[in-house]
C-alpha cells in the first residue's frame, strides 16, 4: 500500500477502476481496487495499512468485493495474488488457476472464485448464526 500515492488511486479511478477505502477512526486501514472486466470483477489490488491497528482488514475488504460484484450481477471474481498471499485467498475458497511472473511484483497466482447470490447469502447467514 505504501508503494502508491493518492495520485495513483485518483488516476485509477479516472480510468474506470473503483477504489474503496476501509476507514478506521479516520485512518485508512486498507484499500481495494476493483475493475469490472465484463464477465467478472478483477481485484486489482487489496492491501492493508500496517501502520493502522485493525482486525480482519483483508477479509472485510474481500467480503465487500464479493458483495459489490454480486450487486453488479457478476458471478466470478479474479485476483492476481502475490504468491505469498495465495494461502490467504484459499481460506476464502479462491482457486488457483495458474501462475505468472510480473517484472514489478514477481510470481503472481491467478485465482478465481465463483459466487452466486443465493448461496452467498445463505453462507453469510450461516456464518452470522454461528457467531451467536
Amino acid at each position: 500500500m505504501d508503494k502508491y500515492t493518492l495520485k495513483d488511486y485518483y488516476t485509477w479511478s479516472l480510468e474506470g477502476d473503483k477504489v474503496f477505502v476501509l476507514d478506521e477512526d479516520n485512518k485508512i486501514a486498507g484499500i481495494v481496487d476493483l475493475i469490472d472486466k465484463g464477465e467478472y470483477v478483477l481485484i486489482d489490488m487489496l492491501a492493508k495499512n500496517i501502520l493502522v491497528k485493525s482486525e480482519k482488514v483483508g477479509s472485510r475488504l474481500l467480503e465487500f468485493s464479493e458483495d459489490y460484484s454480486l450487486k453488479l450481477g457478476k458471478n466470478m471474481i479474479m485476483i492476481e495474488a502475490l504468491d505469498t498471499a495465495s494461502n490467504f485467498y484459499r481460506k476464502f475458497d479462491y482457486i488457483a488457476k495458474e501462475k505468472r511472473f510480473d517484472k514489478e511484483w514477481g510470481i503472481l497466482t491467478i485465482m478465481i472464485k465463483y459466487i452466486d447470490a443465493l448461496n452467498y447469502a445463505n453462507n453469510k447467514i450461516a456464518i452470522q448464526s454461528s457467531k451467536i
